[in-house]
């Protein structure tokens, strides 16, 4: 299979990308990419959409699905992890459930000026069930992009590799390659070694389309108040392992979140993470009592706070960065609605996160 195929007389193709982000199909993360419409950003940053499970799947799969048009009428498609839910009949019934739903979906217009079909590009994680693979196999010779191969760090063996690459039946060139190594909070000698490993029998098996890193180091709960900033380790240890192995792989992390989707809840406090140059600054407050003369919720107004904070530090990459730069500038502003969702932080931060990915993989040597 070619990078440039022919698809009901249209070209599909499947682009370069300098960097990748995992990002859970959950409110805040969808939002950020709904309203990602800077080209040039999105020409840089190769997106990664894990489903996840839902008490409302229709609404996340309709959600995906205005994401892939839009992406897709900006030149970029997304990648697509239904592992999750791969045995959930109400996102999708058969082996490749959700995928399936989705393909069928995307095959047609939802209106008349609206480009179609709308392919995207099947995950395959190590850890996936053998007719599910088969069934993403098909999926990734129809849509006709290739697929991506996913694979935890402590599955990857030469024989596991190996197999999956024969199972899967795509050309190397045709195949993305991702290294998942999940949460990292520190980078220890044992993890550069293992990490290093890796990254060297994906190159004996290669060379493949890309090789991405992926790893993130935020904590599933933060668990201190007011603002600071910790390492970005998962940028560290891809320089690190970049620059040690010689091996050409892109950077890739979890976006503003936990790598690994937890059951959400109401937390009396509101936090933002925003990435800075190779850091990430944390800024928690709890919500307090809301006064009786109060326009707002507790939450919002406690966003508000954080974000005023934000604009008015060093850190503030500016108004015009990004969509959730532009929200967080309009913290003082009195009309500004929807401050008080649960997941108005995260839309913010992945949106800042999108812009602060692509600017950075400029830089990044190819």
């Amino acid at each position: 299979m070619n990078l440039a195929q022919l698809r009901n007389g249209a070209v599909i193709v499947a682009q370069d990308f300098s960097a990748l982000v995992a990002l859970h199909a959950k409110q805040g993360e969808l939002t950020a990419l709904r309203r990602w419409n800077r080209t040039s950003q999105i020409q840089r940053v190769q997106p990664l959409l894990e489903l996840v499970p839902s008490s409302s799947p229709h609404s996340q799969l309709d959600k995906v699905d205005q994401v892939a048009r839009s992406l897709h009428a900006s030149g970029r498609h997304l990648m697509i992890d239904a592992t999750e839910v791969a045995r959930m009949p109400s996102f999708g019934s058969g082996p490749a459930g959700a995928l399936r739903t989705l393909a069928d979906r995307l095959d047609g217009p939802v209106d008349l000026l609206d480009a179609y079909p709308v392919p995207f590009e099947p995950v395959i994680r190590s850890d996936v069930e053998d007719d599910v693979l088969s069934a993403c196999r098909n999926l990734c010779q129809e849509m006709e992009l290739g697929g991506a191969i996913r694979i935890r760090l402590a599955e990857l063996t030469r024989a596991r590799l190996s197999e999956l690459l024969e199972r899967t039946g795509l050309d190397n060139t045709d195949l993305d390659l991702i290294v998942d190594l999940q949460y990292v909070p520190e980078i220890s000698p044992r993890l550069q070694e293992l990490a290093g490993n890796a990254l060297r029998i994906v190159t004996e098996a290669g060379p493949f389309r890309s090789t991405t890193l992926l790893a993130g180091s935020i904590p599933r709960l933060l668990n201190r108040t007011s603002t600071w900033e910790e390492p970005r380790v998962e940028e560290e240890l891809w320089r690190l392992l970049r620059d040690e192995t010689a091996v050409d792989v892109q950077l890739g992390d979890y976006g503003v979140v936990h790598p690994i989707p937890g059951k959400g809840y109401r937390s009396k406090h509101v936090s933002l993470k925003y990435s800075c140059s190779n850091s990430w600054m944390y800024s928690r407050e709890p919500t307090g009592q809301a006064p009786e003369d109060a326009t707002e919720s507790v939450r919002a107004s406690t966003l508000r706070s954080i974000c005023r904070e934000l604009v008015h530090s060093d850190r503030f990459f500016g108004p015009e960065f990004s969509w959730g730069d532009a929200e967080i500038a309009a913290a003082f502003n009195s009309d500004t609605s929807a401050w008080g969702a649960t997941s108005r932080p995260v839309a913010l931060g992945t949106s800042h996160h999108l812009a602060y990915l692509a600017t950075t993989s400029e830089a990044m040597p190819r």
